[in-house]
């Protein structure tokens, strides 16, 4: 009796393992992968035509067919169970490129279900929303470091909303870590959110409260903000937390010329291009800062050297054309500002009181990255070739 009972479980068991659906790839053997449950049966059968038509099939058995999306068997891979379930692994690590990549293979999947056994419009709706909100790429694998680096590559590209996924990412994956607070800061400013970014930056300050860099960028959110005291604070602690920073002292030199405090606000130009002396933005800034103090003839070469260093910036030569007018060379004023108009120069607005350069991003081991993508610097002086006026001057504004 008790040799029957056995034999009937044992009978029981198998005919329970063959009706068992496939178990799912582990992490283990994807990089990184997608995965998403319909939440409804699915009849494996008619999805051989259209993959085997398609892609490269590799495996097609009871409750589960998988295929390469390549069709010479190598690249990313589909599986698709009875059970709803769908997943798509890459053995490339996960990065912005790849994750675009398996929801494109993951839509794609839903899409071979949906012509066989087409979904309603509220489950297709409610799959792609689950395939978009269920992160994938075995995400215990994904650390802090990494999730913001891919935020960054995404904010060098200038996607900064997608960036802040990741960002949000990595910050969850480990709050302590200020850099992606900081990025997320640089996201927000860079759309125009700059309340929430002075949120960020005070969070990554919190963590992290003697990093010029993060200062500086809270100050430029700040300045923005019309916060000008609080602006000037942060800048004056990033100049002295990091005294050869040409961005900190470009920074302070913008909050003062909009006080009208241009002495002071020359003298910071001064030091921020002892930095970086290819720095048009400086160059062009104290030029500005100059010309307030009536000092066209000195104004004049640092707008040539910002219209050299940079031939896009289209300020630097309207600049130039109104301080030639204010020395009564109107000729090669309007040639200046014609190479302004041709830029995209509108004469109708007010150049460079308010202007500040674009946050900075954090990377590994704090590797400083600009936070938005300046135009190469061409050292070609073009169109305004400007004379000598007891001291020689090349080119150059006006704020």
């Amino acid at each position: 009796m008790k040799i029957k009972v056995r034999v009937g479980l044992v009978i029981g068991l198998l005919f329970l393992l063959s009706n068992a659906t496939p178990a799912a790839p582990s992490d283990q053997d994807y990089a990184s992968h997608a995965t998403v449950d319909l939440g409804l049966k699915v009849n494996i059968e008619p999805l051989h035509a259209p993959i085997n038509a398609t892609y490269k099939l590799i495996d097609f058995i009871d409750g589960m067919i998988s295929w390469s999306f390549n069709k010479k068997g190598k690249g990313d891979t589909g599986y698709i169970y009875s059970d709803g379930r769908i997943f798509v692994g890459s053995q490339d690590k996960f990065d912005p490129t790849v994750k675009d990549r398996l929801d494109a293979e993951l839509k794609a999947a839903i899409d071979l279900v949906n012509s066989t056994e087409p979904l309603s419009k509220r489950q297709r709706n409610a799959t792609e929303g689950a395939a978009i909100l269920s992160y994938y790429s075995g995400e215990a694998k994904v650390d802090a470091a990494t999730w913001n680096r891919c935020g960054n590559i995404l904010v060098e590209s200038s996607r900064y909303g997608p960036a802040l996924f990741y960002y949000n990412k990595s910050i969850d994956t480990d709050p302590s870590f200020a850099y992606p607070w900081n990025n997320e800061g640089v996201a927000l400013r860079n759309l125009g959110r700059y309340q929430e970014a002075s949120v960020s930056y005070n969070e990554a300050l919190n963590l992290s409260p003697n990093n010029s860099v993060i200062l500086n960028n809270r100050g430029e959110s700040q300045y923005h903000l019309k916060r000008l005291p609080q602006a000037l604070d942060d800048f004056n602690r990033s100049c002295q937390l990091d005294p050869g920073g040409s961005l900190n002292w470009y920074n302070k030199g913008v909050v003062l010329s909009g006080k009208g405090r241009y002495i002071e606000a020359l003298d910071c130009y001064s030091r921020s291009l002892e930095s970086d002396s290819y720095n048009a933005y400086a160059w062009n800034n104290k030029g500005v800062a100059l010309a307030r103090l009536g000092r066209y003839q000195d104004a004049l070469p640092c707008f040539s050297n910002a219209a050299t260093i940079n031939p896009k910036l289209a300020g630097a030569w309207a600049n130039g054309g109104i301080v030639l007018q204010d020395l009564g060379l109107e000729n090669k004023s309007q040639d200046a500002f014609s190479a302004a108009r041709a830029l995209g120069y509108n004469q109708t607005k007010t150049y460079y009181d308010a202007l500040t350069l674009p946050p900075t991003i954090l990377g590994e081991n704090g590797k400083r990255i600009p936070g938005f993508g300046i135009t190469s610097a061409i050292v070609l002086m073009c169109l305004v070739r400007v004379i000598s006026l007891r001291k020689r001057s090349r080119l150059p504004i006006r704020d």
